[in-house]
């Protein structure tokens, strides 16, 4: 069995945001069909995470996070596409990480993993 997943979100402003995440990811969107306007990422990942009963946690919104190799790098070209910085970089357990908020409020992380 093959599954591909598609996750997307939606916006009013289509040509705005396509602006926004081609020039933030560095990378080009794939051929637009009416409003769908994909952008292939050479992998994603679908995953489970348990909340432990954080309040401060919506479940109902979905989460969106880059995996990418350099986080600074990453933040600098959000930033310079219009991302307002929630948290900028700082070190975890995982590796470094960044809060960021698109132009129409979608908060997102942007993640280098860093595995011993």
């Amino acid at each position: 069995m093959s599954i591909r997943m598609s996750l997307y979100v939606y916006t009013p402003n289509l040509d705005r945001m396509r602006q926004f995440y081609a020039g933030a990811l560095g990378i080009k969107p794939g051929a637009q069909h009416g409003n769908w306007l994909p952008f292939n990422l050479s992998g994603a990942i679908f995953a489970l995470h348990g909340n432990r009963g954080d309040p401060t946690i919506d479940v109902q919104r979905l989460h969106l996070s880059f995996d990418v190799g350099d986080v600074d790098a990453a933040v600098a070209r959000f930033e310079a596409q219009g991302a307002k910085i929630l948290r900028g970089a700082a070190d975890e357990a995982f590796g470094k990480r960044a809060i960021l908020q698109d132009p129409e409020g979608r908060q997102l992380e942007i993640v280098q993993h860093e595995f011993p």
